[in-house]
């Protein structure tokens, strides 16, 4: 059971039940890393809610105890403002004196439709909260945090993608990649092709590259975040070349694809082009790639 201590005033523990045979979610809050329990939308949340009093003070009047369960967009960004995803509430207790008290919960078949999310500036929590309500001092508040992992069933259809850049009798390349649609653990496999190839190429590399959206009232943050990098050549490559492109998804930190959550954030992926020429011209395209869940890991730490 998670325990919290009020400066005396009393604990609160939180204990969520039937997580035996769940998976974990490994995350890192205040430096430190912390396991979560796994859920999927439309699972039963239930557990234990404990509060003692501590028996040194007086007796501590209340307004009233509540337990919330919620899914809460969170960024640093937009003056901090959340937005309330999902949110459900129980009344543990009338107002009243604090004493030991313990209350089991359920929230059968909770709809969670959006997942977990950790990112460079904006999060998706769902938790678990206690709040001792009081009229003349700040209320006692203590959560226990959850993650949510949802298999996708409804998946995009999948095209070709083909990426040309040419410079005019100097230079023509294409960048072919037989889908566009990828699960977390999939390979991207694809080619790059020269077809005519006079000039060298200082740098050259293909990239996945993550793009975090946010609307506020009055503006659209964008974050960019390269994952990672496939470095194609330098020097002059030959016509009729052929390379292979292989990048693995399992290892690295990403998640589905995820469009316009409460109409405010987004986060999408691209496969990008970047090369500099030998007169230091530079050049870039980019086609954007979806990702989708198929599977839920039995430890997730990544």
């Amino acid at each position: 059971m998670s325990f919290f201590s009020s400066k005396g005033v009393c604990t609160i523990g939180i204990e969520l039940t039937n997580v035996q045979d769940r998976s974990i979610k490994v995350v890192k809050r205040n430096k430190k890393k912390k396991n979560l329990y796994v859920f999927s939308s439309k699972d039963t949340i239930s557990g234990v809610v404990e509060i003692s009093a501590t028996k040194k003070r007086k007796k501590l009047e209340h307004t009233g105890i509540e337990l919330k369960l919620c899914g809460v967009l969170e960024s640093n960004l937009d003056s901090g403002i959340n937005t309330d995803l999902v949110s459900s509430f129980k009344k543990l207790s009338a107002p009243g004196t604090l004493s030991d008290r313990k209350w089991q919960f359920s929230f059968p078949e909770f709809n969670m439709p959006h997942e977990s999310y950790d990112g460079i500036n904006t999060s998706i929590r769902y938790y678990v909260k206690v709040t001792i309500k009081r009229n003349y001092a700040v209320n006692i508040k203590q959560e226990k945090e959850f993650c949510v992992r949802n298999l996708d069933t409804k998946i995009p259809k999948s095209v070709p993608i083909k990426m040309e850049v040419g410079i005019e009798d100097f230079l023509h390349i294409d960048f072919t990649f037989p889908k566009s649609v990828y699960h977390l653990n999939d390979v991207i496999l694809g080619r790059i092709n020269y077809y005519l190839a006079k000039i060298n190429l200082k740098y050259m590399q293909i990239a996945i590259i993550k793009r975090e959206i946010l609307r506020a009232s009055e503006e659209t943050f964008t974050e960019k975040q390269t994952l990672c990098t496939f470095e194609v050549m330098d020097g002059a490559p030959v016509k009729g070349e052929s390379i292979p492109v292989r990048f693995f998804l399992e290892n690295l930190k990403i998640s589905p694809t995820y469009r316009k959550i409460a109409k405010r954030f987004s986060v999408r992926y691209y496969l990008t082009l970047f090369l500099i020429d030998e007169r230091e011209k530079r050049y870039f395209k980019q086609n954007e790639i979806i990702f989708y869940r198929k599977s839920i890991p039995q430890i997730e730490d990544k």
